[in-house]
């Protein structure tokens, strides 16, 4: 018994001890999840499948998309942010499936301030931040899958710049039980980033001390299932448990509805995220077009004082059967 009561210690006080490692990473709109089916679902996506966004979660579950597929979206981030993904996927030799995969996030606009003119000094800058590169994911056995993926990461402020590269990497192991599978991935593993000044900007840059902080490295792990199926009629269940570098541990919980690959509903809940109680919620529409099929998505998210977010989104799958229409 005594043993049991210190395990549940444990587990009560590892939120906290991740709590202070709030803030210590770079580039931050990494973490930004493009996918409205993932958000739909409260960000349980490491074990989500048919799905062109497995490119920025789970590079392994790509190797399950059978025809080329595309996957864009938008998300109206806080403050005014504009944040963009786009990533691509298309079968090679039956068991190889390349893609690539393209982030951006701009503020527009800013006026820049100082400590004698706090109102505005008349000057603009913008802040940009973007992230590109290829996927790949090789389909051991018809239970097995693992992929990665490389990419180039750059932000820009006013007077500074700074260039990096990360790697994801993650597999997806599938059973028949239920249609369950089991994932795993560690994203945006790299070097330091590190703000420099700009070329030909050194005379007007402020005298500033710049080091380089570690960038957002996730380890996730998570599994996905068929709840409920009956007809046309069907409800899968997912779970991720997220163990940041920057944060504390936390659990993210999921469920679709979907009717005839045609309808979809899902709704999320996030847990250990501070002021983020309120479930998300997502909509999804599919059909037949031309050769392939259209799948549009919508999530809302409530990030508690920054308020309500909105994604969309858009996939396109090539001959997609009535077996794998898209989940998106």
């Amino acid at each position: 018994m005594a043993g049991l009561w210190a395990w549940i210690g444990w587990l009560q006080l590892l939120p906290n001890l991740g709590g202070q490692r709030v803030g210590i990473s770079a580039l931050t709109f990494l973490r930004i999840d493009p996918s409205p089916r993932s958000v739909g679902m409260g960000g349980a996506a490491v074990a989500l499948r048919n799905d062109p966004f497995s490119a920025y979660w789970n590079p392994g579950a790509l190797s399950r998309l059978s025809y080329p597929a595309v996957g864009l979206s938008h998300t109206f981030w806080i403050a005014g942010l504009d944040y963009a993904y786009a990533a691509i996927s298309w079968p090679y030799k039956a068991v190889h499936r390349i893609g690539l995969q393209a982030q951006f996030l701009t503020s527009g606009p800013i006026e820049r301030r100082t400590e004698y003119q706090s109102t505005g000094t008349g000057e603009y800058f913008t802040a940009t931040y973007w992230a590109a590169g290829p996927v790949y994911a090789y389909e051991f056995s018809d239970r097995f899958s693992a992929g990665g993926s490389f990419k180039v990461v750059r932000e820009q402020l006013d007077f500074f710049q700074a260039t990096t590269w990360l790697v994801d990497m993650g597999f997806l192991y599938q059973t028949d039980v239920r249609d369950f599978r089991f994932g795993v991935v560690v994203q945006n593993f790299g070097p330091n980033s590190r703000l420099r000044v700009r070329r030909g900007w050194a005379d007007q840059a402020p005298l500033v001390s710049l080091r380089g902080y570690p960038p957002p490295t996730l380890f996730a792990i998570g599994a996905a299932l068929r709840v409920w199926q009956r007809g046309l009629h069907r409800i899968e269940g997912a779970f991720q448990l997220n163990h940041p570098n920057d944060n504390t541990e936390n659990l993210r919980l999921g469920l679709e509805y979907s009717y005839n690959g045609l309808l979809f509903l899902r709704v999320g809940q996030k847990l250990g995220l501070v002021e983020q109680y309120v479930p998300t919620v997502g909509i999804g529409l599919s059909r037949g077009v031309g050769r392939g099929r259209l799948a549009v998505s919508y999530a809302a998210e409530w990030l508690g004082p920054l308020g309500l977010q909105h994604r969309i989104g858009l996939v396109w799958q090539k001959e997609v059967s009535s077996g794998l229409r898209s989940s998106s």
